[in-house]
């Protein structure tokens, strides 16, 4: 009786156990989905249908197909909006709240979004590094504090950024290219 007592108080523990520990991973919110939209969680290989409230951990995957389109919130405020014809990789998913610091890296294998990237606190030794960067089959893309769009068809990039009215530092972004005849990266 003792021992079926234990295991009645454990058992549950050990469920929830799993579940706690997922939900103090970093995670990105889908806040909005308009018409098919995917995703792929880590180690599955069946895509499923994303709706709102879902949250994407580092190493999942989302696509939206014709037509369709969802934006994704950070927990540093940034967002993106994810088009149709896209599918977008969370490679990396670093958010510490008392640092008040991010890495994020994010792959776009084809289509296009639309990035809003928030600000961080910045020390000055770290105020040229960026810690938010998109990669794409052949341009990397790393910024802060501003509006990106990427574009890509998986032959070629196109990046382009929007004034960030209101910011406190200057708005920055760094471009990376890779050059197909010797297959190195080289800056924009």
């Amino acid at each position: 009786l003792v021992t079926a007592m234990i295991l009645g108080v454990l058992w549950p523990a050990v469920l929830v156990r799993p579940a706690a520990a997922q939900d103090t991973r970093a995670s990105v919110e889908v806040t909005r989905v308009a018409g098919r939209v995917e995703f792929l969680r880590t180690g599955q290989a069946q895509w499923v249908p994303a709706v709102v409230g879902a949250r994407l951990i580092q190493g999942e995957e989302i696509r939206a197909f014709a037509g369709a389109s969802a934006d994704l919130a950070f927990p540093d405020t940034s967002t993106v909006m994810l088009a149709e014809n896209s599918r977008l990789q969370m490679s990396r998913l670093e958010f510490d709240q008392q640092q008040r610091s991010r890495l994020v890296l994010l792959h776009l294998a084809v289509g296009k979004l639309r990035a809003a990237i928030a600000q961080t606190a910045i020390t000055l030794a770290r105020a040229r590094q960026s810690n938010f960067a998109i990669a794409t089959p052949t341009a990397v893309a790393a910024a802060r504090g501003t509006i990106v769009w990427v574009f890509t068809d998986t032959q070629k990039t196109l990046i382009a950024v929007e004034p960030c009215p209101g910011c406190r530092i200057e708005p920055e972004i760094e471009c990376f290219t890779l050059d197909p005849t010797n297959r190195r990266w080289q800056r924009v």
